[in-house]
């Protein structure tokens, strides 16, 4: 390990102890005393508790802390406004660890060692954070920048750096490494995406404390880099002072508004044997990691991830196991690339392993691909059609039926408000559209539907459907988010709009759309994945693809749990709400679905009444 990497391992460590220590001392088991030392003025740490009770075995003495004073090491509870939460109670000293009288006062030694412990017994070696700051400071030497330079530019406002490291999950690692540790000067810090409405602040309050506002980039997880709000957003950031980051961990380039005007570039390489032997080095020691380096050197490094580094090398665990783990995950993963280079698919793609808390973004395997694939093609079932690759399902419009009976319309409907003037405003514009009197552009063809379950939304689109004689393409997020990976979803949504197209003129119908979600904040687990589909059904209700021809009709139980972009001018601007029917709507219902049996059912209480 080479002194730049070394004094960053140490930086990190010591950082991380520091904070266990002020943890302590917020919860009584150390106290701090602020002294003059050679005209400064530092902070003086000393134990709460009896140190007598440590035997000076630094590894006996560190376990000893974690199983009798480990409810001092954890974070107390905090209200939302970052303020201690005070139902919790402080944990309280037993009587038999407390400190009596002054007598320590004058073991300097042994209250300086009892503090050393306590910051070793409360670290939690961050085994993923020790790789990404081994392949940034990495990227720094090939680069040949110096550590110093870049806290001098840290020191000003508005730096813009630009960092590429082609290893998988590189990006999403150097942002929690900003954000969660107190790593980098001038700080603490919190990220703001690119594609989010910038804070124009340079500090933002948040878990109690203030922090530096920076604006990040993280190109693979962004899709609309070369759009010009993600400028805008730029030209905010480096207005207000702001730092900009802009990382990329794959082969696609950092934006050139960026990559052109930073201040400084890094450069580097991935995952390789070098780097594992300085991880094994910083978690095991270096003797160890010398006697097993003919060992590493077998690795095939380039197939590993960080998330590879973090399951396999864990502290405690004997490091020839570690080793034997990175070498299987390598060659599994190396397998997989390989069958999906075969087969078509991407080396890089990751699986959703978890369920949100509304529990209906899951991820399951598509039930209905080949069963109900011919559920359409008989003669007899007019009005359906055979299932797409997407999961989505095409409704051709109905006509009089050989008996005589009007099938759904717009027309007929009861109880829908401003959703059936907008409808037959449509139909109306469709036919001036169809004449040539009348632009796509000019029309109302994006509709957001909303109403408690029941309302009959899905009713409406049939209905719509048939009023307007072209046909309904039928889908749902939940058919989207079957996809097995992360271009399978936006892949599937691609390809639904793709169809629709090919249908034209028709119309879209997206149920479920709430399950989309709303963009978040790029520290919030799964943060990329649901990130990533938003900005993708934004990019297809944009028109950025040619869609003239195709009315997108979006419908939800939860109108508040979509992002509010999806719903902006251009997108699903029109918004109706469809209430729960009436006494009078009720009754058009009724006669709508009773048809001629309703003369029978009046007639018969007709009767009934005169005879009474």
């Amino acid at each position: 390990m080479d002194l730049l990497s070394s004094f960053l391992v140490r930086r990190l460590r010591h950082k991380t102890r520091q904070e266990v220590r002020r943890l302590a001392t917020r919860n009584g088991l150390l106290t701090m005393k602020v002294v003059q030392v050679d005209g400064y003025l530092v902070g003086r740490y000393s134990p709460a508790f009896d140190p007598s009770h440590l035997s000076g075995d630094a590894a006996r003495d560190r376990q000893w802390v974690r199983d009798h004073l480990a409810p001092f090491l954890i974070e107390p509870n905090q209200q939302k406004t970052g303020s201690r939460d005070l139902s919790t109670s402080a944990p309280v000293l037993p009587g038999h660890l407390r400190r009596l009288g002054s007598g320590l006062q004058d073991s300097s030694a042994l209250a300086a060692y009892a503090v050393r412990i306590v910051g070793k017994a409360g670290e939690a070696l961050n085994v993923k954070n020790i790789a990404t700051l081994l392949l940034l400071a990495a990227a720094m030497h090939e680069s040949g920048v110096e550590l110093r330079h870049l806290v001098r530019l840290l020191r000003q406002p508005a730096p813009v750096f630009s960092i590429h490291v082609q290893a998988e999950g590189f990006e999403r690692a150097l942002l929690a490494l900003i954000e969660k540790t107190s790593l980098v000067p001038f700080g603490p810090y919190v990220g703001m995406a690119a594609d989010f409405t910038f804070v124009e602040d340079m500090w933002a309050w948040g878990e109690g404390e203030a922090k530096r506002v920076f604006l990040h980039v993280l190109v693979s997880d962004d899709l609309r880099l070369k759009r010009p709000s993600m400028r805008r957003q730029l030209l905010r950031a480096l207005a207000h002072g702001s730092p900009v980051l802009a990382v990329s961990e794959t082969n696609q380039e950092i934006p050139d508004q960026i990559d052109l005007t930073c201040d400084v570039r890094l450069t580097g390489g991935g995952i390789d044997v070098t780097l594992i032997s300085e991880l094994l080095e910083a978690v095991f020691g270096r003797e160890e990691a010398s006697a097993h380096a003919i060992l590493v050197r077998e690795i095939d490094a380039g197939a590993l991830t960080l998330d590879d580094l973090a399951i396999a090398i864990r502290p405690g665990r004997p490091i020839h196991t570690s080793i034997e783990a990175l070498a299987g995950l390598a060659a599994r993963n190396r397998n997989e690339a390989e069958g999906d280079g075969q087969g078509g698919g991407s080396s890089s793609a990751r699986r959703i392993i978890s369920q949100s808390s509304s529990g209906r973004r899951n991820n399951t395997k598509d039930s209905r691909s080949s069963g109900s694939s011919s559920s359409g093609s008989g003669s007899g079932d007019k009005g359906r059609s055979k299932q797409k690759p997407t999961g989505a399902e095409v409704v051709l419009p109905l006509e009089d039926d050989k008996d005589g009976k009007s099938p759904l319309v717009v027309e007929t409907l009861s109880g829908y408000g401003a959703a059936k003037d907008w409808a037959l405003g449509l139909k109306a514009d469709l036919a001036d559209y169809r004449n040539g009197d009348l632009d796509w552009s000019e029309m109302s063809t994006k509709l957001l539907l909303s109403g408690p379950p029941g309302t009959g939304k899905t009713t409406f689109a049939r209905a719509l459907c048939n009023s307007l004689q072209i046909p309904l393409v039928v889908t749902s997020v939940s058919t989207w988010l079957q996809g097995e990976y992360l271009h399978d979803v936006l892949g599937r949504m691609a390809d639904t709009f793709a169809e629709a197209r090919a249908q034209a003129p028709c119309i879209l119908f997206i149920d479920e759309i709430d399950g989309i979600g709303m963009r978040m904040s790029a520290s919030r687990e799964y943060a990329d994945y649901w990130n990533a589909c938003v900005n993708k059904l934004l990019e297809l209700l944009d028109g950025a693809l040619k869609s003239e021809g195709v009315i997108v009709v979006g419908a939800t139980n939860r109108p508040h749990e979509i992002d509010e972009a999806i719903r902006r001018s251009g997108r699903l601007e029109t918004h109706i709400e469809i209430p729960r029917p009436d006494i009078p709507a009720l009754s058009g219902i009724l006669a709508h679905h009773l048809g001629s049996d309703l003369d029978v059912i009046v007639s018969d209480a007709g009767r009934e009444g005169a005879s009474s």
